[in-house]
């Protein structure tokens, strides 16, 4: 079973250890074909996982990123029809045979197209690495301004390894078979507030059913207080567009699909509706409203 892994990266030191984590702590290591969107401004060292035939590297200038989503974006153009999907952060820490147990987690859960997501416990590359954490599902804490959910965790007191049902999806860890990419490509011009949001609509109205794990297999480096971040870098000098400019049309976007969504490479998937989701999910997206159907 073949495993294609995207990462993508933006000026991040922690890119190399996670690439190097993930290979390390695979159960089938040569199965897997990791793919970068490496961001950066050409001072990161990236000998240790370059000329890894298993890893592919797509070089970018990071002045002439566009987002978390763009990157992710470029990453799903090199998937290779392997079996199995998982998308993570380039600051990632795995379980052992993370590969295997992920394909475990999924298969139990019976559903034909299963995703299985979550905010993975965090972990601090500046402390000793101890392995701690639990299981969280998402739900939503707040709304923005302009209508869009803010999600928080609450711990899963359930331990017993069978997977949960999930309303949302996290970016940072989500695993599914394959046909994910061809069926729910990552939309190239959402920015970033939005992403999580509209892959669940559509990924549940392309059929496929959503999952949290109920132990943890993976973590995430969540600080990162002094790294560089993609909007503290585009704020539109030099003649680059400013994030301020992408938020703005991204969200109208985002808003768009949560209202008045239509079938579409980029809009939702012909199997569920809006309405179908937002009952599963308990959000109310023209009220402004979420209850949780747990």
């Amino acid at each position: 079973m073949t495993v294609f892994v995207s990462v993508a990266s933006y000026r991040d030191s922690e890119l190399v250890p996670t690439v190097l984590d993930c290979l390390a702590k695979a159960e089938r290591p040569d199965e897997v074909h990791i793919v970068v969107c490496w961001q950066h401004l050409g001072d990161e060292d990236v000998s240790a996982i370059a000329s890894d035939s298993r890893v592919e590297l797509l070089d970018f200038d990071a002045r002439e990123s566009r987002g978390a989503c763009w990157a992710r974006a470029q990453v799903m153009r090199h998937f290779a029809d392997e079996d199995w999907f998982l998308q993570v952060d380039s600051h990632t820490r795995f379980v052992d045979n993370w590969d295997t147990r992920l394909i475990a987690t999924a298969t139990s859960t019976g559903a034909a197209k299963p995703v299985v997501t979550c905010y993975p416990p965090t972990y601090d590359p500046a402390m000793e690495f101890t392995g701690e954490g639990v299981p969280s599902q998402t739900v939503v804490a707040e709304w923005t301004h302009d209508g869009l959910p803010v999600y928080s965790q609450r711990t899963i007191e359930d331990r017993s390894g069978r997977p949960v049902p999930a309303q949302f999806v996290a970016g940072g860890f989500l695993f599914a078979p394959g046909t994910f990419v061809r069926e729910v490509p990552y939309d190239p011009n959402i920015y970033f507030h939005g992403e999580e949001i509209t892959v669940a609509l559509r990924a549940y109205t392309w059929g496929y059913d959503l999952f949290h794990p109920t132990e943890v297999l993976g973590w995430h480096y969540y600080i990162r207080e002094e790294h560089p971040r993609h909007w503290t870098d585009h704020v539109g000098t030099n003649g680059g567009k400013s994030w301020t400019a992408l938020d703005r049309a991204s969200r109208r976007r985002v808003n768009n699909l949560l209202r008045n969504p239509s079938v579409g490479r980029y809009g939702i998937g012909p199997v569920r509706s809006l309405i179908d989701y937002e009952a599963y999910s308990g959000c109310d997206f023209r009220r402004r409203t979420w209850t949780n159907p747990v």
